[in-house]
């Protein structure tokens, strides 16, 4: 039997994304802790970033959809109560206690479970670990005593360019990485942007869940999380946005959830049917209501790393959004500047600010306000742009913003 086919816009899709990623209207109710884990189960991650131009992405990614908070509450339901927790997929991200039968799979075959979409990484780690026994011996040792900083560990091993291609510093670090993909470290705390170590057994909360589950059902369970947060989405986008490009038998996967009714196929109106796109069954009367007037749209400030614009080429494809993290790009060269947060408006991204706060005055410096082709002569969404940036302000603990000169016409009357 030909499996089922829907069709449906770019738009409806778009509106998808946003309400699943709690980028609208349907902000998640309850205290933080209720809040953060709804956003956390629709979303599947919340990526970790420490840089301190504006805020820490994470913290900029959970006010986006919740609101302002006290920032020492997302540090109390990570290190104190546990419901939350730092982890490397290689990419650092906050995932729910709840989650952890997931994380734990992929730990117990690290680094095989690197070995086809990071495979210029897994025999790289595997002959690291081969080769620094006596190190990993001294470093568990020392966590036996209880809880370390990074710095603690500075004078255990030699100090060498990364050979695993995601850390730096002294051979520990790398050491700490891998300890820590694999399951036998978890980072327990930050100190001054510096990582606090323990051992999985000593700070891991009892009510986790040490499981690890066979590739099938590891492989089923994290292709809907993907789908659940993404809505309509090709395989590639699937692959690389939960549990990132970790996969071995996604397609068949993928086959098999068509087969069973718990995923369609999807046809965007317009769009060439090259590839085959995927809705979660239970999402296809939110693809309807998404174009009613159920719909909600919001103004936000997306952070660099969040999860909308973390796929690059998507947000490209659906949004028609280049992004480019500038801070990397040699300052002659930028077109926005160092730090830039998107600007989402209805269902679109229609411009981005150029941001930094100066925490010794307490003020909030808008370097540069642009707009996206189409958008400049709006002056809706300066008024709307207006009102979020005060609130994120607030947010920052910021008594004055400041912009520049640079802004669009008819946006700064209100910009100001």
């Amino acid at each position: 039997m030909e499996s089922e086919r829907i069709t449906t816009t770019l738009e409806a899709a778009r509106r998808l994304t946003i309400w699943k990623q709690f980028l609208s209207g349907n902000t998640p109710k309850g205290n933080f802790k209720q809040k953060v884990t709804s956003v956390i189960r629709n979303t599947g991650y919340i990526q970790w970033d420490p840089v301190t131009v504006v805020a820490p992405s994470h913290l900029i990614s959970l006010w986006s959809r919740i609101g302002n908070f006290d920032w020492s509450e997302l540090d109390r339901m990570m290190w104190e109560d546990k419901e939350a927790l730092f982890h490397w997929v290689p990419i650092a991200w906050i995932v729910l206690t709840e989650d952890y039968p997931i994380f734990y799979s992929l730990m117990k075959r690290y680094p095989d479970s690197m070995r086809k979409g990071w495979a210029s990484h897994a025999g790289p780690a595997m002959k690291f670990m081969d080769a620094h026994q006596e190190l990993k011996r001294k470093v568990i040792e020392r966590l036996k005593d209880g809880p370390a900083e990074t710095g603690h560990f500075r004078d255990y091993g030699k100090r060498e360019k990364s050979t695993d291609g995601w850390s730096s510093g002294n051979e520990v670090t790398q050491l700490l990485f891998h300890l820590h993909m694999a399951g036998e470290v978890m980072v327990a705390g930050h100190s001054k942007n510096q990582n606090i170590w323990a051992l999985t057994e000593d700070f891991l909360p009892p009510g986790a869940v040490k499981k690890a589950l066979p590739v099938e059902e590891l492989e089923k369970i994290t292709a809907i999380r993907a789908l659940k947060a993404l809505g309509v989405a090709p395989e590639f986008d699937i692959y690389r946005y939960f549990i990132r490009g970790r996969y071995t038998i996604l397609k068949e996967i993928l086959k098999r959830l068509v087969e069973e009714g718990e995923v369609v196929n999807v046809q965007i109106d317009g769009q060439p049917k090259s590839k085959p796109l995927f809705l979660l069954t239970e999402d296809k009367k939110a693809l309807d209501a998404i174009m009613s007037d159920k719909w909600e749209p919001r103004l936000n400030l997306i952070s660099p790393f969040d999860n909308m614009i973390t796929l690059r080429d998507r947000a490209q494809r659906m949004f028609n959004f280049d992004y480019i993290l500038e801070q990397f790009v040699p300052k002659e060269k930028r077109k926005y500047g160092t730090y830039v947060l998107p600007i989402l408006w209805d269902s679109h991204l229609v411009g981005r600010i150029d941001a930094k706060l100066d925490k010794a005055r307490r003020t909030l410096n808008i370097n540069g306000v642009f707009a996206e082709p189409g958008y400049d002569n709006d002056a809706v969404i300066g008024n709307k742009l207006q009102e979020r940036i005060e609130d994120f302000a607030k947010f920052l603990g910021a008594e004055l913003v400041i912009f520049s000169e640079k802004k669009p016409e008819k946006w700064s009357q209100y910009l100001a």
